[in-house]
């Protein structure tokens, strides 16, 4: 004779077509089940999916969203987007029309898993032979130490804010107190990502 478990009339009037419940020390909680096939074994192996616990006024559904990893995209953020806001308007217009192309190949050149690259056409040196780089780049810091007495060593620090970008959308890492004492220095915003 098979064991059957009886749960009390509130538990049982949460159950649904479907569904399981699961007891675990005084708490029952409610889960979606379905099975799947495995290779090698003779029936269809159950998967469950929790739902949420129940109580005596319902059940009460897990706020915790699920998120594929299988699209993830991890790239620099803090880096690049500091320096498109802190780019001098006197490294800039000595440039003419060619001052954004500049700025974005420099910032690749210095931070190669810029999230620019992902949401921005850049485009190479060999399209600008007539600019020498590594003056631009040599320019642009010593006018951003000049005007705004920052260091190419405090943007640094700056590589490890990443963005990470989801189907659903995009999160900002954490930002140390250090970090985030500078960005607020520099009256720098992030969260803008073009």
């Amino acid at each position: 004779m098979a064991n059957v478990t009886v749960y009390p009339d509130w538990v049982q009037a949460q159950r649904r077509k479907g569904t399981t419940v699961k007891k675990k020390g005084d708490a029952y909680y409610l889960y979606k089940r379905t099975s799947k096939r495995v290779p090698g074994k003779k029936y269809p192996q159950p998967v469950d999916t929790y739902l949420g616990i129940i109580t005596p006024e319902g059940v009460v559904e897990t706020q915790k969203k699920r998120v594929s990893l299988s699209d993830v995209q991890v790239m620099e953020y803090g880096f690049s987007q500091t320096i498109l806001q802190l780019c001098p308007q006197s490294w800039k217009d000595p440039l003419g029309d060619d001052w954004e192309d500049i700025l974005l190949i420099i910032i690749s050149k210095l931070s190669p898993e810029t999230y620019l690259s992902k949401i921005r056409d850049i485009k190479s040196e060999n399209d600008f032979p007539h600019y020498q780089f590594a003056a631009q780049i040599a320019g642009l810091f010593r006018r951003m130490q000049n005007e705004r007495g920052v260091k190419r060593d405090d943007l640094e620090q700056l590589k490890t804010i990443y963005m990470v970008r989801f189907k659903e959308g995009c999160v900002i890492s954490q930002v140390s107190e250090k970090q985030q004492s500078f960005l607020d220095e520099m009256a720098i915003r992030l969260g803008e990502y073009e």
